[in-house]
């Protein structure tokens, strides 16, 4: 599987939140004390990851898929509210489910990246059929 740099940032982000999230779980995490606090840097990493990966290219996505779209897009906003109860509450099950909301759609995303660019590198190489070569090839 070939990541952009994008895609690389995006999973630095995410992978951060993850282990912050499980050290803290365990009880472990130096200085990380409660819930609203650890659920407050797993949405700006969530944040910063889509901002990296999803935001420079989303004239793109509005043309896309239009279920790619909607399912990403519900499935963000479900991330959103759940981080927002988390905020307000203190409930560990909502910091759960923003957690593992965020790790779907990184993972969604970055296999649909993925398959884009590999298809556009295939499409790269692929000779004319006139026989005359591309710049590329």
């Amino acid at each position: 599987m070939h990541l952009t740099r994008k895609d690389r940032f995006a999973t630095v982000f995410v992978t951060t939140a993850a282990i912050v999230t499980a050290l803290w779980a365990a009880g472990v995490a130096q200085g990380i004390t409660g819930v609203r606090v650890v659920t407050g840097i797993v949405l700006a990493l969530g944040f910063a990851a889509s901002a990296s990966a999803v935001v420079p290219g989303f004239e793109g996505l509005l043309h896309g898929s239009k279920a790619y779209l909607a399912g990403t897009s519900l499935l963000g906003l479900g991330a959103l509210v759940a981080g927002i109860v988390a905020l307000v509450s203190g409930r560990e099950l909502m910091l759960g489910l923003l957690v593992a909301a965020t790790v779907v759609l990184w993972a969604i995303s970055t296999v649909r990246h993925s398959l884009a660019s590999g298809s556009e590198q295939r499409s790269a190489n692929v000779r004319p059929a006139n026989g005359t070569s591309s710049a590329l090839g």
